[in-house]
C-alpha cells in the first residue's frame, strides 16, 4: 500500500461506517413513527369503544328508568282501578242493608 492509499481507504471505512449509521438511524426512526401510530390507533380505537360503551350504558339506564315509570304509572292506575271498585262494592253492601 502506498502513503496514497491509507488516507482513501480510511475515507472510505468513514463513508462505509457513516452509511450503516444513516441506515441504522432512518430504521430507527421508521421503528418509532410505527410504533408511535400504532399506539395512537389503539388509543383512538378504545376512546371509541369507550364512547360507544358508555352511550349503549346511558341508553340501557334511560330505557330501565322509562320501563319503571310506565310500569308504575300502569300499576298506580290498577290500583285506582281496584280501589275504585272496592268502594263500589262496599257502597252497594251499605245501601243494601
Amino acid at each position: 500500500m502506498s502513503d496514497m492509499e491509507v488516507p482513501e481507504q480510511i475515507r472510505k471505512q468513514f463513508l462505509d461506517a457513516q452509511d450503516i449509521a444513516m441506515k441504522s438511524m432512518r430504521a430507527w426512526n421508521e421503528l418509532l413513527l410505527t410504533s408511535t401510530d400504532m399506539a395512537f390507533d389503539v388509543v383512538l380505537k378504545n376512546w371509541n369503544y369507550n364512547r360507544s360503551l358508555r352511550s349503549s350504558a346511558e341508553q340501557a339506564v334511560e330505557d330501565t328508568f322509562d320501563t319503571q315509570r310506565r310500569l308504575s304509572n300502569e300499576m298506580m292506575q290498577v290500583w285506582q282501578g281496584y280501589t275504585n271498585n272496592v268502594q263500589q262494592i262496599v257502597g252497594k253492601a251499605i245501601e243494601g242493608k
